[in-house]
């Protein structure tokens, strides 16, 4: 019976040739979109399972009250890591982690790197496995050990072990190791990462405030039942620790499963750790987003499914008729209906792997993760492309093989019962696919408008034509200013402690009238505003020289209307416990782009021996030249310092990219519905012609223009796409107006009509194109040839 099934199957497939190919490609495309979905989704719940019986392995966190609420931090004390280390206090192994930036010098280049330092315990708690080398020499003060991505850098077609490595410290001071042996590249989806590790022994003498002195600490415990004897015992050393250190309070120590990092490292998630030194796994937005993108387009897919079944099958009315007269029972029909879609979905999957390979290298490049199918071990990637198909099958294929099933044979055969061309339950499946392909639609256009808006929108200041530098000390800014005054399309050069909108810190500013949290920042006199390109409205510069720098501030006016300050040079505010004279006010500039509304800000004169950036402007489309010239000048003046600098423009790439994420994702949605909504459409519209070609003959006999038949055929599904067109811009205006620009950008355009009447004329005119020839064709039609059939 199952073989006679596939055969039948097969020729009415076969029969149908337009029918299956939309569904195929279109089902094919929907379940490769899935299958990557699932393949994010599976690179991020394997996080660490490249280690190894890491059941007994857990981090020791600390629980702080900020801000009157309890937070969990990653990290513990540097002093508390190395009494715990000594006095082991019920621990059977323990691994102290930290990391710091290096310059690693190899003849005469310098790379900025990270290094770790680490006890040799850790390589017996995870598994690291070597590619060359051994870990005997680990412990010695002259040793590394190196990735395998980083001796392919610097050691191409050699052996790195034995070789020596020049490591510059934060210090300043050059030492030179000896690689010791090279690690096996560690899968990306880890939370221990390093290309150059070496012992804690190694590390800079500590001395640093508490806050900066934060490692991670690892325990190995025999059992779980042995986690509260560990706390207990760590619990006197909260007193001892908070007695020294009370700008660093702990409440408490807890230990955290090392299995359970991989689900707290998300900071959009529950359950949060703070201040992790480990490789965060993001699984909020980089999860949801993709899983409910294909869960649409599949819904969307399956609809259309559902909608081509029902419209072709209504060229087998006989062939029910006549197998329930020959004795076939109802559920062999439906049973024959499935395998023909389970046989489709097949099919469909096969395709779904050529498409999953087209889209896997754009992906790649889109996600910056390897998420490569393993199809030899990845048993979960087999089983879940055989469940969407069969998942598809059901969900598409039951309720036409049920509807098309219970007509009565007798009926049938008198040729009493036909197919209507659409029905109560099609139509809303059409206008479900409309709508979401006109939400959408008025989405992508009006991020579309964002990203124009983006590129023109005025920051309060020359946001893209400033080029910033950082300075490890005041002789490298005297040298390097001096040096690049002389550049032709330079215009200006200033110093500054903390660059706005990239390092400013939050104070308390209070007056008479109130308090609030301000944005302060130490910069260089007149000349930093004039590099920046801030405006002074009111009052004066700073002066260059005298009491300034202790006692007077700038503050922008948005401070201004906080304070409720009519008259504000003169007035004096305290930051924190320090008094200041307000003796200028400058313009409001966006310190944290069109994401956040301009907070108060407040700029203190900075000593030139303090600067940390070197600013310099130039004109927008000189900047990446004068880039380039900043660069080979560095090189000359600092040959062992790697060059360091930014793009002012670069703090908001991150906006930048998401509004081109946003406006990508709705086009790439929007066009996929649409041809798919467009594709059932079609197949409706189809079946309207052949249920109503006498209809048509007659009425062009009568005397019907081309015209009027156009619009008798076409008359319903205007009104179905007008219903969708009216629902989906309801929903893409709630969406883009209460979601997007009410809670990710405060600075915006105003949409307008334009998303909408795009959207209408997109959508009409596509349905147009798709359908068209199809309406043409049946409109112009002999109407002799459609009535000599009777």
């Amino acid at each position: 019976m199952f073989s006679n099934y596939l055969k039948i199957a097969f020729r009415v497939l076969w029969r149908n040739k337009i029918y299956v190919t939309l569904n195929i490609v279109g089902l094919g495309f929907a379940i490769a979109c899935c299958i990557l979905a699932y393949l994010n989704y599976n690179y991020r719940a394997n996080f660490d399972q490249n280690h190894t019986h890491t059941e007994h392995i857990y981090r020791i966190n600390s629980t702080r009250l900020v801000d009157g609420s309890k937070q969990t931090w990653g990290v513990v004390p540097l002093a508390l890591a190395q009494t715990i280390k000594k006095e082991a206090v019920g621990a059977d192994r323990i691994a102290r982690l930290r990391s710091a930036s290096v310059v690693v010098k190899v003849q005469e280049n310098t790379f900025d790197e990270r290094i770790h330092y680490t006890d040799k315990s850790l390589f017996d708690l995870f598994t690291f496995p070597l590619k060359s080398g051994n870990l005997s020499g680990f412990e010695q003060l002259n040793q590394v050990v190196i990735s395998e991505p980083f001796a392919n850098k610097y050691f191409p077609d050699q052996m790195p072990v034995g070789k020596p490595l020049t490591i510059v410290g934060p210090e300043g001071n050059a030492k030179i190791y000896n690689i010791a042996a090279v690690m096996q590249k560690v899968p990306a989806n880890s939370s221990i990462q390093f290309d150059i590790v070496t012992s804690f022994e190694n590390e800079i003498a500590p001395g640093a405030p508490a806050n900066q002195e934060l490692i991670t600490t690892f325990v190995e415990l025999k059992d779980k039942q042995a986690t509260h004897f560990v706390t207990a015992n760590l619990s006197p050393y909260i007193a001892l620790h908070n007695s020294k250190h009370t700008d660093w309070p702990i409440e408490s120590f807890s230990l955290q499963p090392f299995s359970d990092l991989r689900a707290s490292s998300d900071i959009d998630m529950p359950g949060y750790v703070n201040g992790s030194q480990l490789m965060a796994n993001p699984r909020g937005v980089l999860v949801i987003v993709p899983a409910l993108m294909s869960l649409f387009i599949l819904i969307i897919t399956c609809f259309n499914f559902t909608n081509i079944s029902l419209a072709f099958a209504s060229g087998r009315l006989k062939e029910i008729g006549i197998r329930k007269v020959i004795g076939g029972f109802r559920s062999q029909l439906i049973r024959q209906f499935l395998t023909e879609n389970i046989i489709l979905c097949l099919l469909a999957s096969a395709l779904a792997l050529l498409f999953v390979l087209l889209l896997l290298p754009i992906v790649i490049q889109l996600t910056n993760i390897e998420l490569s199918p393993d199809y030899g071990r990845d048993y979960g990637f087999w089983l879940f492309l055989l469940l969407i198909p069969g998942v598809c099958a059901i969900f598409s294929g039951l309720y036409p093989a049920i509807y098309i099933s219970s007509f009565q044979p007798v009926r049938i055969l008198k040729g009493k019962t036909s197919l209507a061309s659409s029905n109560r339950f099609t139509r809303f499946l059409l206008i479900a696919q409309f709508s979401f392909t006109c939400f959408a639609l008025v989405v992508g256009i009006a991020m579309t408008q964002h990203a124009s808006f983006q590129r023109k929108a005025d920051f309060g200041y020359a946001i893209n034509e400033v080029a910033v530098v950082e300075i490890n000390d005041p002789k490298e800014y005297t040298v390097f200013s001096q040096a690049v005054q002389s550049h032709p399309h330079i215009k200006s050069v200033a110093g500054c402690v903390q660059q706005i909108g990239a390092d400013t810190y939050t104070q308390t500013a209070k007056s008479g009238n109130g308090e609030v949290q301000v944005q302060v920042a130490r910069v260089g006199g007149k000349a930093y505003l004039n590099s920046m390109g801030i405006r002074l409205v009111m009052g004066r510069h700073f002066y260059d020289t005298g009491a300034d720098t202790d006692e007077s501030i700038l503050v922008n006016e948005t401070f201004l209307q906080r304070l409720r300050l009519t008259q504000p040079l003169g007035q004096r505010v305290t930051l924190d416990s320090t008094s200041y004279t307000i003796v200028g006010v400058v313009s409001d500039y966006k310190e944290y782009g069109l994401h956040g509304l301009v907070p108060p800000c407040v700029l203190r004169l900075a000593n030139p021996e303090e600067y940390k950036f070197m600013v310099v402007r130039s004109e927008k489309d000189k900047l990446a030249q004068v880039v380039k010239y900043l660069q080979a000048d560095w090189h000359k003046i600092a040959p062992d310092v790697p060059y360091r600098g930014f793009l002012q423009s670069d703090l908001i790439e991150k906006e930048v990219r998401m509004t081109q994420a946003f406006k990508s994702i709705a086009f790439f949605l929007a066009i996929v519905t649409l041809l798919l909504s467009a594709s059932g459409l079609f197949a409706q519209i189809s079946l309207n012609i052949d249920k109503r070609s006498k209809e048509i003959g007659v009425r062009k006999v009568l005397g019907a223009s081309v015209l009027q038949i156009i619009g008798l055929v076409n008359r319903g599904f205007i009104r179905i796409l007008l219903v969708a067109f009216v629902v989906g811009s309801i929903l893409g205006h709630l969406f883009t107006s209460k979601f997007v620009f009410n809670v990710i950008y405060q600075y915006h355009p105003d949409a307008g009509p334009i998303p909408y009447i795009g959207t209408f004329l997109i959508v009409l005119l596509c349905c147009g194109a798709i359908i068209g020839t199809k309406v043409f064709r049946a409109a112009t039609a002999n109407p002799i040839e459609r009535l000599r059939t009777e």
